[in-house]
C-alpha cells in the first residue's frame, strides 16, 4: 500500500489552516499559488489520509472561571492503573482537556484547567500516584477586558461541531443575522477570546514529508521575550502553532533566577528540518532545555467542560434578564 504523501504546497496549506482553521479556501489557494478548486481537494485529501484529523475552535478558559492551567506528566505509570482511576485522579485538579499517551505508554501528558482553589491538590496527586513520577508546571491566564454576550455563547455551541460553520449557517442556527454573527467572530478573535486550529496526529498513519513537532523549551525569565522573538523572527517557514500568546507558564523553581517555559509547535518535512529545528532552540542565549514531545501513539481532546460552561453561562444569563 502506497504511504500517503505530504508535499510542499501541503506543508504551506497546514500552516495557514493551524493559524486560522477558518481561512476561506479562496484566500488559501492565493497564498500558496493554486485554484480555489484543488486547495479544496488537497485539504480533503489531508482529512481523508489523517492528517487533519478535525477543525477545532479553541475557547480561552477565563471567561469559564478557570484562572490556570497545568501541564502534567506522569511517568512510569503502574501497569495495573485502569486509565478511567487516572483520569479520576487527574480530575483533582480540575478539567481535563487534552491527553496525550506518548511512547506507546512510558509516559502521559494532560492539560488540565485549574478549577478555583484546586492548585494545593498537586501535592496530594503525587501520592495517590505513586510510584509513578508527576511533573507538573502551572500557568496563569491574562485578563480578558470584553464582555461575552448569549450571542457570542450561542455561536460557539456551533462552532463546537463544526469550526468551519459558515457566517450564514450560524445565523440560522442561532436567530442572528449574518453580519451580526460575522462581526461578534471577529471581535472574538480580535479579544483572545476563541481560536481556530485544527487536530492533527502525524504519528496516527505512516505519512511521507510531515512530522508534527511540540516542543517545551525551559527558559531563564529575562531571555524569554528574546527566545519567542527568534522562534518567530527565524523559524517562521516551520512555525504550525507559534508560541502561545493566551497564557505565560511560570514554572516555580527556588531558585535567585526565575524560569519559564515556551511551548511551540512547528510542521516539519523531515528529521533533518526536526534535528535543525531542535538544534537552533538549543543554542538561544536564555535557554537551558529543549524537550521534544511529539512522539506519541495517542492524542485526545476533550470538550464537555466547554458545552457545560455554555450551556451553564446562557442559562444564567437569561435566569438574570428574566429578575431584572
Amino acid at each position: 500500500m502506497k504511504e500517503p504523501r505530504v508535499d510542499n504546497i501541503d506543508l504551506q496549506i497546514i500552516r495557514l489552516l493551524a493559524k486560522y482553521s477558518r481561512t476561506p479556501y479562496m484566500d488559501i489557494a492565493s497564498t500558496v499559488g493554486i485554484s480555489t478548486n484543488a486547495a479544496k481537494v488537497r485539504i480533503n485529501k489531508m482529512i481523508s489520509n489523517g492528517v487533519i484529523q478535525s477543525f477545532r475552535v479553541l475557547v480561552n478558559p477565563i471567561i469559564f472561571g478557570y484562572e490556570k492551567e497545568c501541564y502534567l506528566r506522569v511517568k512510569n505509570i503502574d501497569k495495573t492503573i485502569k486509565e478511567e482511576d487516572l483520569f479520576k485522579k487527574i480530575s483533582l485538579l480540575g478539567d481535563i482537556f487534552i491527553y496525550i499517551n506518548q511512547l506507546e505508554g512510558a509516559a502521559v501528558l494532560f492539560v488540565v484547567f485549574i478549577r478555583p482553589g484546586a492548585e494545593g491538590n498537586i501535592g496530594m496527586l503525587g501520592d495517590l500516584l505513586k510510584p509513578a513520577e508527576v511533573e507538573s508546571i502551572f500557568g496563569t491566564y491574562k485578563p480578558i477586558n470584553a464582555k461575552i454576550h448569549n450571542s457570542d455563547l450561542e455561536i460557539m455551541k456551533c462552532l463546537l461541531s463544526d469550526a468551519r460553520m459558515r457566517a450564514e449557517d450560524i445565523a440560522k442556527e442561532t436567530s442572528l443575522s449574518p453580519k451580526t454573527v460575522a462581526t461578534r467572530l471577529e471581535k472574538m478573535t480580535e479579544n483572545n477570546i476563541l481560536q481556530f486550529t485544527f487536530s492533527t496526529d502525524s504519528s496516527s498513519k505512516q505519512l511521507t514529508g510531515f512530522i508534527d513537532l511540540h516542543v517545551l523549551i525551559d527558559v531563564d525569565a529575562p531571555y524569554h521575550e528574546n527566545v519567542v522573538e527568534r522562534i518567530y523572527n527565524e523559524m517562521q517557514e516551520y512555525i504550525l502553532h507559534p508560541p502561545d500568546d493566551l497564557v505565560q507558564y511560570p514554572i516555580n523553581y527556588s531558585t535567585s533566577c526565575p524560569k519559564e517555559l515556551v511551548i511551540a509547535s512547528f510542521c516539519c518535512a523531515n528529521i533533518s528540518t526536526v534535528n535543525l529545528i531542535l538544534r537552533r532552540l538549543e543554542s538561544y542565549d536564555g535557554v537551558n532545555k529543549v524537550e521534544p514531545i511529539t512522539i506519541t501513539s495517542e492524542t485526545r481532546v476533550y470538550q464537555d467542560w466547554l458545552k457545560n460552561g455554555i450551556d451553564k453561562k446562557i442559562a444564567a444569563n437569561q435566569k438574570y434578564s428574566l429578575s431584572s
